[in-house]
């Protein structure tokens, strides 16, 4: 059911889910915003030191037909004025000779003056034989209102090709009205176009048309930044231009190119042959770039306007140049998907930017909603089918991973291809298959929960009562046969040793000694499986697996081994607890346990039970006889061989009629590594592999080295006596 109603509600797309869609599409670019990898794009800034410098906006036309001059002595590809020139400029002198006209007596001498001065004097004019000199693109204002008025037909060279009006007056973006620059200003320019972005509901500026439709939908006009690029194409750098516009250049056509599925939607427009995937309206999903690059992208008019030839040829040469306000006063911000404000001309220099590299994001709906919807259908039947058979907390787990896996396949879509995959949408489907399920299953186990805890509650550990909670299948008297590493430890000379403590100092001794034991074997994943007077018994790999975990016990016991000597200093340093040295000794054995809740029916206790742990509690007893630390039997060696280990022969449990290799543990893999380490234990291998040999040896060899410095003197001994003894048996 819940299944269902997802999937409904993915369908119907309700505002909150766009808008969280849309989120999550900002939140790709804020992982992996656009990479500026070419510097081919400028923009020059009207900026508030600009205004310092030349005066107020609007600046009289002839300083922006010097502007122009300029730019185009220095190579630009193409000069782009995202600025609005619909009227006249009223600063020119000839406008200004014009309001005198009206005076009587000035009338004559001033038709004279304009007569031979007029066009000298006319800055429109100025800028329009500028604007016609150089590789220059206008700004036209769309307006969305319903003004009357002539709508001015696209500019011959701006005309889109490819589908018609008439083809895309169902997708297109759409304006009453387009308001041209000045006559003149706009029959000199060699491009023009809107300049419109696409404002989502929230003020983000996340897409802008590259086409619109306007004057009613008569006449098709293109983008600011598609004419800046189509303008500037031929003047580009061959290596800033994309293979296809490269291609197109050599065959001399350059043009905007609309191309669209089934005549009605548009699949992509290409630019002077660079082909720019869009949406079914024909709009482009803008990749911005970090916020920082604004300033490796923009000059200020007046930084450069003191600059050289040389310098302006250098910085501008066989580049876009955009020319834009971004003055606090003639404010014209932008907000983007990253999170920042930036002026609205560096959002059409991006644009221009990611089509030069190729590095543009893409999202089609009608090709990526179905496999949306398929895949938030596949992860909701996957939490249907899987959830039942888990506990609740992991089935809160199993919701996390399928929304994890909805965020993740789209991010990795946009990593990888530059695709606006919606990871809400499959999030969406798979919230609604868990929830009913969660709620359901939750109340079934705290059920169990309640019935645990008040049918073993106060005969069980709390830790024991939790994985009982987890998993009541563990309630079994007769346990599972698992593969354990079995830990068994004592304090030597423990009986001598209370017989000198008050029963109040004895139990603070232990209190302190079991603490550090025990966290080692937590810290190292063992369990603890009980204490015995002034024993520790533990074992690894139960209840649960545990990798490698006979060196975890092997590290584990090393480690208490080491923990000794800050505890005898403690100890021997506080006159409230007179201790001797104090000493423990372990022993490991890796094999075969039956494992589980043992006891009775009215007590319980998580235990370890076999022949394998009377081994390993044997062991233990043996570093007595040895003077060694640690002992461990050959299985668990095996297990870990590159430790330190020595060979200390064979003994015989009783019950068994095959001996039992065992081994002193004196050290980690550092020391097995020590040349010195490794001639005593060669030493001490040829010993009991004498010992161990079917003959008797003829006679018995004296230890060649030193064993003092390795503890084993009396592990020497022991080996040298079983021989000497071996030797006798055999004698006639």
């Amino acid at each position: 059911m819940g299944l269902v109603i997802g999937v409904v509600v993915a369908v119907m797309q309700p505002p909150a889910l766009e808008r969280l869609m849309l989120s999550a599409f900002d939140q790709y670019q804020r992982w992996q915003p656009r990479e500026r990898v070419q510097d081919t794009v400028r923009v020059l800034e009207i900026d508030d030191a600009a205004l310092a410098k030349f005066g107020q906006w609007p600046w009289p036309r002839d300083r922006l037909a010097a502007l122009t001059r300029r730019l185009e002595a220095a190579g630009a590809a193409a000069v782009v004025y995202d600025i609005i020139f619909a009227e006249a400029d009223r600063s020119s002198p000839l406008r200004m000779l014009q309001t005198w006209t009206g005076t009587a007596d000035l009338q004559g001498p001033l038709q004279m003056l304009e007569s031979v001065l007029g066009e000298l004097w006319d800055y429109d004019q100025q800028f329009a034989q500028a604007l016609r000199e150089a590789p220059s693109v206008l700004h036209l204002t769309a307006q969305a209102g319903n003004q009357e008025g002539p709508c001015p037909p696209p500019l011959a060279a701006a005309a889109v090709k490819g589908l018609t009006p008439t083809q895309l007056s169902r997708v297109a973006t759409s304006y009453k009205q387009l308001v041209p620059a000045l006559p003149m200003l706009r029959e000199a320019s060699h491009g023009e176009g809107f300049a419109k972005a696409g404002l989502g509901s929230d003020a983000v500026i996340r897409s802008v048309p590259l086409i619109a439709l306007a004057c009613y939908g008569q006449s098709m006009y293109p983008h600011l930044a598609v004419e800046a690029l189509r303008v500037a194409a031929p003047r580009l750098a061959a290596d800033s231009r994309p293979a296809g516009m490269q291609q197109a250049l050599q065959r001399g056509r350059c043009s905007t190119h609309v191309n669209g599925v089934a005549d009605q939607l548009v699949s992509n427009v290409r630019i002077c042959g660079a082909s720019v995937p869009t949406t079914p309206e024909g709009g482009l999903w803008v990749h911005y770039s970090p916020a920082a690059t604004t300033a490796q992208r923009g000059l200020s008019l007046a930084q450069l306007w003191d600059w050289p030839a040389q310098r302006w040829a250098q910085e501008l040469g066989a580049k876009v140049v955009f020319v834009g306000a971004t003055a606090e006063g003639l404010r014209d911000f932008v907000v983007t998907p990253l999170g920042d404000e930036r002026p609205g001309v560096h959002a059409h220099a991006e644009v221009v930017e990611q089509i030069l590299s190729e590095q543009t994001i893409y999202r089609a709906w009608d090709l990526f909603r179905p496999v949306e919807m398929l895949v938030g259908v596949a992860l909701g039947l996957a939490v249907v089918l899987v959830l039942p058979q888990l506990p609740a907390t992991l089935g809160f787990a199993v919701w996390l991973t399928g929304l994890a896996l909805s965020l993740g396949l789209g991010f990795v879509a946009f990593f990888q291809w530059r695709w606006l995959l919606d990871p809400v949408t499959p999030m969406v489907i798979v919230t609604a298959s868990f929830l009913p399920l969660f709620v359901v299953m939750f109340q079934q186990e705290q059920n169990a929960r309640r019935f645990i805890r008040g049918a073993f509650g106060k005969f069980l550990s709390p830790l024991l009562l939790e994985r009982l909670e987890e998993d009541p299948g563990l309630l079994k008297l007769e346990g599972e046969s698992r593969e354990i590493t079995a830990f068994f430890s004592d304090i030597r000379s423990f009986t001598t040793l209370s017989e000198s403590l008050s029963p109040q100092q004895v139990t603070t001794f232990l209190n302190q000694y079991f603490t550090v034991m025990t966290r080692l074997v937590v810290e190292n994943r063992g369990l603890v499986d009980k204490y015995m007077g002034d024993g520790l018994a533990a074992m690894w790999n139960a209840p649960v697996d545990v990798e490698d975990h006979s060196r975890l016990a092997c590290e584990a016991a090393l480690a208490m081994q080491q923990a000794l000597g800050p505890l005898n200093e403690r100890w021997q340093a506080d006159p409230d607890l007179p201790l001797p040295t104090v000493r423990i000794g372990i022993g490991l054995h890796r094999g075969p346990c039956r494992v589980g809740n043992f006891g009775s029916e009215d007590h319980l206790e998580y235990s370890m039970l076999g022949d394998n742990v009377n081994l390993t509690s044997r062991l233990e007893s043996l570093t007595k006889d040895y003077g060694v630390g640690i002992i461990g039997s050959a299985d668990l060696r095996a297990a870990v061989p590159d430790l330190a280990w020595v060979a200390l022969g064979a003994f015989t449990v009783k019950g068994r009629s095959v001996p039992t290799e065992i081994f002193a543990l004196l050290g980690d893999a550092a020391l097995a590594r020590d040349p010195q380490f490794q001639v005593m234990q060669g030493v001490m291998a040829d010993l009991a592999a004498r010992l161990l040999a079917p003959e008797p040896p003829a006679q018995v060899p004296e230890c060649p080295v030193d064993l003092s410095r390795w503890g084993l003197e009396l592990a020497g001994q022991r080996l040298v006596a079983q021989l000497t003894e071996r030797c006798q048996e055999a004698r006639p």
